[in-house]
């Protein structure tokens, strides 16, 4: 069987670079930049305070504009991704995994679930560093629910997302961005951070901080730690079948 994920090079941070490019054009050349079919690309880097959404935001929400005015006006900085899902809150203490690489397959839909499920499985060796068992399930109540949250005693610790872009140069053949965003910051500030802009944008929607906890909470690791941590685990990743 082929292996899901492929051995990584590791990206310096500053590799993103929001004061030169938006967060989309950043991880749009984290996809152009795959050097090879059997090699793909991480990198990982701590939050500065904002709000990242996906592209259905700027396009579905009447208030989008006049919401990130506001929050900007607050020091807080609204961004666009590639991927789907909710609001994810940033700042010191959030750490955001790119990793890029090549599939081999017609339909992403047919193998979306195996790369999510190996994306997991590197997260939950960084939890197990630190001595916290970690499960992947939905945990509502919590920002930017999805079926793979890695959640620690029902709580969410991590997130993840996915973006395919299909690959010109071959058949059956896409470029995957998967992301993850691990939480080593105080959750009841994230959390207040994710329903300011739900606010902003007129929203009733507001999450809960108790359905959300972080490393520094449970192991009293904050973002340079886990990010350290997270680094050594990639580099010492060859493959995932």
């Amino acid at each position: 069987m082929p292996a899901l994920l492929p051995p990584f090079t590791l990206m310096p941070a500053d590799t993103f670079d929001l004061s030169a490019r938006s967060w989309a054009d950043n991880e749009r050349a984290l996809l152009a930049a795959i050097p090879a079919a059997e090699q793909g690309i991480a990198l990982i880097h701590e939050g500065g305070d904002g709000i990242v959404v996906p592209r259905s935001y700027p396009q579905g929400k009447p208030s989008f504009q006049t919401a990130c005015h506001a929050l900007a006006a607050e020091g807080l900085q609204v961004h666009v991704r590639l991927s789907g899902g909710g609001v994810v809150p940033q700042g010191a203490g959030v750490v955001n995994l790119h990793l890029s690489y090549i599939v081999n397959t017609p339909n992403p839909l047919l193998v979306a679930e195996a790369h999510y499920q190996a994306l997991c499985g590197l997260l939950a060796k960084l939890f197990e560093h630190f001595g916290i068992r970690t499960n992947t399930q939905t945990v509502q109540g919590s920002f930017c629910d999805g079926r793979y949250n890695l959640a620690a005693a029902g709580r969410k610790i991590a997130g993840t997302a996915q973006h395919w872009q299909r690959d010109q140069s071959a058949a059956n053949r896409y470029r995957v961005l998967s992301h993850a965003v691990i939480l080593a910051a105080d959750p009841a500030m994230l959390t207040e951070r994710a329903n300011r802009f739900e606010q902003a944008l007129g929203s009733a929607t507001r999450y809960r901080a108790d359905k959300t906890t972080s490393l520094l909470e449970l192991a009293g690791a904050g973002g340079a730690a886990s990010l350290a941590a997270l680094q050594t685990i990639i580099k010492t990743h060859h493959t995932i079948n």
